[in-house]
């Protein structure tokens, strides 16, 4: 079941976000709107390495935790290196990144731990939040070209089912907002990257134009959740450098951007 008209834009006070309706626990996708920030980070950027007052970033983060209702030390991050590796947030990795240090170097992780959200974090790249209502289970997983290729988000999911025992026909997906084939142009030397990993399976997600090649990472990625068994997909269907007045995109900004993020929470049972 593939979906695209779940998605909702939301604004409450000044925080702007979207939501899915076929996720059934707490989650969010942040945009550009609703922080401290100032400057062409303006406003809510959550990226301690783009050159932000730490003191700022503290402050969006608490904005986030306020809406989710916890405490902002048990913000649990991912640590985007492009890779696909998806690690387990137990009790001693709770707040990794931001309740305590950095230690891992990870694309992805998975909790089934009650009110600790997951952040994946955005200017392009493809963010997906997982959850399985039956296992009380979710994940979050960022992927960019090198990710997709290499199946990060399979992986995602079957991690939750050796972990928890989910199930992938119970699993609900959704598709972050991200850069789409309409705007994701490259070299060839992408595509045939990406070959050296998946094969003649990119082909139908590959359009050239030109010298230039443009690839379809929504569709690579919905399709590594199908292979994997799940069937409750929601696609956000809204592309980061069309709307870069709406998210930061890496692409439109040319790097001199904040950082978003893709939430998600399991509620305390």
């Amino acid at each position: 079941m593939y979906k695209r008209q779940s998605i909702h834009r939301r604004v409450e006070n000044d925080l702007v976000y979207y939501t899915c309706d076929t996720i059934t626990t707490p989650h969010l996708f942040t945009t550009k709107f609703g922080g401290v920030s100032t400057g062409h980070l303006s406003s809510l950027n959550l990226g301690f390495n783009r050159g932000d007052e730490r003191a700022n970033v503290l402050r969006n983060y608490q904005i986030l935790a306020d809406w989710f209702g916890v405490p902002r030390e048990h913000m649990t991050m991912t640590k985007q290196v492009h890779g696909d590796c998806v690690r387990v947030v137990d009790r001693d990795a709770v707040g990794m990144g931001l309740g305590q240090p950095m230690r891992w170097q990870t694309d992805a992780i998975v909790t089934n731990l009650p009110n600790v959200p997951l952040c994946g974090y955005y200017a392009d790249c493809v963010v997906t939040l997982l959850h399985d209502p039956v296992s009380r289970s979710i994940g979050v997983c960022h992927s960019g070209w090198r990710g997709t290729a290499n199946g990060i988000l399979a992986k995602t999911v079957r991690t939750m089912q050796q972990q928890y025992g989910a199930r992938p026909e119970n699993i609900q997906a959704v598709i972050g907002p991200s850069i789409r084939q309409c705007c994701f142009e490259t070299d060839a030397d992408v595509p045939e990257a990406m070959r050296g990993t998946m094969g003649s399976e990119v082909e139908p997600y590959t359009e050239k134009r030109g010298a230039k090649y443009f690839i379809d990472l929504q569709g690579i990625n919905r399709r590594r959740l199908e292979d994997a068994g799940v069937r409750q997909i929601t696609d956000s269907g809204l592309c980061t450098k069309c709307m870069h007045e709406e998210f930061w995109s890496h692409r439109a900004t040319h790097g001199l951007r904040g950082v978003q993020a893709g939430v998600i929470m399991l509620k305390e049972g």
